[in-house]
């Protein structure tokens, strides 16, 4: 076993802004996210579309915001096919969260339920996958 050294803090310290960053994009997509989806469902619009649209249209947002701040990428075509890739299969894990607990309680509280369970799903898919960080 090692002693940890500089670089291992400095990578440490890197990976909790990163996390950060991310938090904090996702609270403001979050945010937007909640907001139009119980605009459009106490307007009458059913769970399920609801979902959709409220949680696309946090994806634009989230991708500028996370490409931009949070990992500091420029951008490329290859990683927005991968964000928008993972982002689907985000929407994809909300929506069945959202439509299934919405038959058992109200489906704001479904959406609330469906929130950390997409968050980890998306960081993790974000730092692994799209906006890959390799070790220097």
């Amino acid at each position: 076993m090692s002693l940890p050294t500089t670089k291992d803090a400095r990578s440490r310290q890197r990976a909790g802004e990163t996390l950060a960053r991310f938090a904090a994009v996702g609270a403001v997509t979050t945010l937007l996210d909640m907001a139009l989806f119980n605009t459009f469902y106490f307007a009458g619009a059913p769970p399920t579309p609801s979902n959709l649209v409220s949680y696309s249209c946090g994806i634009a947002v989230s991708y500028m915001l996370n490409r931009a701040w949070t990992f500091r990428a420029a951008h490329s075509h290859v990683q927005a096919v991968k964000f928008v890739a993972a982002t689907l299969t985000g929407l994809l894990i909300s929506t069945v969260i959202v439509a299934g607990l919405a038959l058992l309680i109200p489906a704001p509280v479904a959406k609330v339920i469906s929130v950390p369970i997409v968050f980890v799903w998306n960081y993790l898919a974000s730092r692994l996958w799209v906006f890959r960080i390799e070790s220097t």
